[in-house]
């Protein structure tokens, strides 16, 4: 599909929202992401990024943060513009609004992280406007907090939404300076072993929230979440280096694999089509089947144990340990 950019709305001094219209209708579940294609020197560059819109809205939104070194935020942030054209393919993503759709929520976001949970809720709150909900927002000062005027204005409309920020510094009245941590979070939601719990957030922030609810008797079962890992360089490659060599067979080809590349960056060399959105085992848009006693996984994203019992791995975050016959999606 293509997507015309018709404004850009700038969130914070590292933030923008690029709204766009589409040729055609896109379906997605709130929370889901575009796998949003960019041109660059007459290269083509494929990142997945969260929607912020709901379905019903005019335009599609999605909230990019700049990152350092990061080829396709720091494009866009420098070089887009209004009629600027792009491609995507379909909507994916499991942390979605199916985990959002009853029952008590704690809703917990860092930075760009908050983009999926404020479609969420957005979603929850225009389904059921008396749900019970308690969200938590973490930036480094008042003016990093990203849609601040929607959601105060959420709040205002909905008592039963429990808005709370948390600034690491320059709090300002009503906000919570600190870094959150698992003694102020029970002080935010005394009832969190009660709630479904949907987050996101940088990785750091995602592995500190898991200790927080295990050390809180918080069941794992109610916890969902998505994380980013920002991406640098041209496109998430790392070089190959010296290593035990294997052969990947791929239909009629033989793909020459060393010991220290990722399955993707192996069939990338040889030109072979995969498509790759995130390229760090978030998405799953680079779904292979391949033979799991072979396999060295380092993030399965949204695979399930079932597929990952059946062979079925991501090729940007999985090497493998000998020959192997590969199926691509």
């Amino acid at each position: 599909m293509q997507l015309t950019c018709t404004e850009i709305r700038a969130e914070t001094h590292d933030v923008n929202t690029y709204l766009f219209e589409s040729d055609q209708p896109i379906e997605f579940i709130p929370g889901q992401f575009l796998p949003l294609q960019v041109e660059i020197d007459g290269q083509n560059y494929s990142r997945c990024y969260s929607l912020a819109s709901i379905p019903g809205d005019r335009r599609y939104a999605l909230t990019i943060k700049r990152v350092s070194g990061g080829l396709i935020s720091n494009h866009l942030a420098d070089n887009a513009k209004v009629g600027d054209r792009f491609r995507s393919l379909a909507a994916g993503g499991e942390f979605h609004f199916q985990h959002a759709r009853e029952g008590k929520l704690l809703m917990l976001s860092a930075g760009c992280g908050i983009t999926p949970v404020y479609s969420m809720l957005r979603a929850r709150l225009l389904a059921d406007p008396e749900a019970d909900i308690i969200f938590v927002h973490s930036a480094r000062t008042p003016a990093d907090r990203i849609f601040p005027g929607q959601l105060e204005q959420l709040a205002r409309d909905h008592s039963n939404l429990k808005l709370c920020w948390v600034v690491s510094e320059d709090a300002e009245s009503g906000q919570h300076e600190g870094l959150l941590d698992a003694r102020m979070l029970l002080s935010l939601a005394t009832d969190l072993r009660e709630r479904t719990i949907l987050m996101c957030g940088p990785q750091g922030y995602m592995d500190a929230a898991h200790g927080w609810f295990a050390a809180l008797g918080v069941d794992p079962a109610r916890v969902f979440h998505e994380a980013f890992a920002p991406l640098s360089g041209d496109n998430g490659a790392v070089p190959a280096s010296e290593g035990a060599g294997h052969t990947l067979s791929v239909g009629d080809k033989s793909v020459s694999i060393d010991g220290a590349q990722t399955v993707l960056e192996a069939l990338e060399a040889q030109g072979l089509p995969i498509f790759a959105a995130c390229r760090a085992g978030v998405c799953g848009s680079c779904k292979c089947k391949g033979e799991d006693d072979k396999l060295e996984r380092t993030a399965v994203g949204p695979l399930t144990p079932q597929e990952l019992a059946q062979g079925y791995f991501l090729a940007c975050a999985s090497k493998v340990t000998g020959d192997m016959q590969l199926t691509l999606p």
